[in-house]
């Protein structure tokens, strides 16, 4: 996953051979010219006070944690624990309800931050659907508004029951070996979603600051008390070529899925078939993913509804994905209808 403040051009990471003073961090290069006279600009890594800024940039575009919607509902929560106050860095939810947790650390994560998680996810279990809204409130700072977020963000009309399960991140320039290990142990022998995220941070010489992630642990779907592992991630890029055949977004890399299509040709083409290819026939995004999973049962909710929103020009998060696929249409909260070009436009101040 790669950000730019403005565009700097073709952007392309170079798996190369690593070397000891490497370390965990692929160069990053911009692509400077045209055809075979082009040539590779290194960006150079950037030391920027991580964990503060990091939070901020996450707390704004919360879809970049894990490549689906979410929604914050606290930012350095405090409670009362065993040893003083804990804070967990951000506190969110995502669209089945679940409890997300991210803890950020600059540079090297700290071999305590495993059990500093943990703690967080022990006080966090313990709360109620009434305690939930409570803290979204107080972090929207008005009564009811976590519900108002809820609905408006995932298209629905009501909160589904909170808390059912935790969903926690750790995210740092480095992850030493060692916590990697005891994270994957814990998906895989106590199907916990625990995930581990390696942040980089790059300028080019033009100034452009560039941000790369990498899920070091995560990306399995943990479910039924089985794991069920994606293929290995392929090598993430940018630029005007055709997109990778048979690729899913997963934290941002492409990863290779059973299938030879596009999971957006997918969800497309299962939209087409439920409407007719008529497009004033409306459907919510449930009844979409119902449609896909009679053909393709692995699906996701947050992938289909993902799909329908990226390639949504009116919908809230559009501005947060690349690309500029305009195939569906929001006629209200919840409910949406194949795009068409001849009536459909957005107006210039939702641009």
């Amino acid at each position: 996953m790669k950000f730019t403040n403005e565009n700097c051009g073709v952007l392309a990471a170079i798996d190369v051979p690593k070397t000891p003073l490497m370390e965990e961090t692929m160069p990053l290069f911009r692509l400077e010219g045209d055809g075979a006279g082009a040539r590779l600009v290194v960006a150079r890594e950037k030391d920027i006070e991580l964990e503060s800024q990091l939070e901020s940039w996450l707390e704004n575009s919360p879809w970049a944690l894990t490549g689906e919607s979410l929604i914050w509902i606290g930012r350095q929560t405090s409670a009362s624990g065993d040893d003083g106050i804990i804070r967990p860095d951000l506190l969110g939810v995502d669209y089945e309800g679940n409890l997300v947790i991210a803890e950020l650390k600059r540079d090297r994560a700290p071999r305590e931050v495993v059990a500093q998680l943990l703690e967080y996810a022990a006080w966090a279990k313990t709360f109620t659907d009434e305690e939930i809204h409570q803290i979204g409130d107080a972090y929207f700072q008005t009564r009811g508004e976590f519900q108002a977020a809820f609905c408006e963000e995932f298209d629905t009309d009501e909160v589904p029951p909170l808390n059912r399960s935790l969903r926690l991140f750790i995210v740092a320039q480095r992850i030493p070996d060692r916590i990697l290990k005891v994270c994957q142990f814990l998906r895989d022998s106590h199907d916990m979603d625990i995930n581990c995220i390696v942040v980089s941070t790059f300028e080019t010489e033009l100034g452009d600051v560039l941000v790369t992630t990498e899920a070091k642990v995560g990306g399995e779907e943990i479910a039924s008390g089985k794991v069920r592992r994606r293929a290995t991630p392929q090598i993430a890029q940018q630029s005007n070529e055709p997109p990778l055949t048979g690729v899913i977004l997963d934290y941002g890399i492409p990863v290779r899925w059973s299938d030879e299509r596009l999971v957006r040709d997918v969800v497309l083409e299962a939209a087409r078939e439920l409407t007719d290819g008529n497009t004033n026939v409306e459907f919510a995004p449930q009844e979409l993913y119902a449609h896909v999973r009679t053909k393709d049962p692995d699906f996701k909710f947050g992938t289909v509804h993902g799909q329908l929103t990226a390639a949504c020009p009116n919908a809230p998060s559009y501005i947060h994905h690349s690309g500029d696929y305009k195939y569906y249409w929001r006629v209200r909260n919840g409910v949406y209808r194949l795009y068409d070009p001849e009536r459909d436009e957005v107006p210039e101040d939702e641009e």
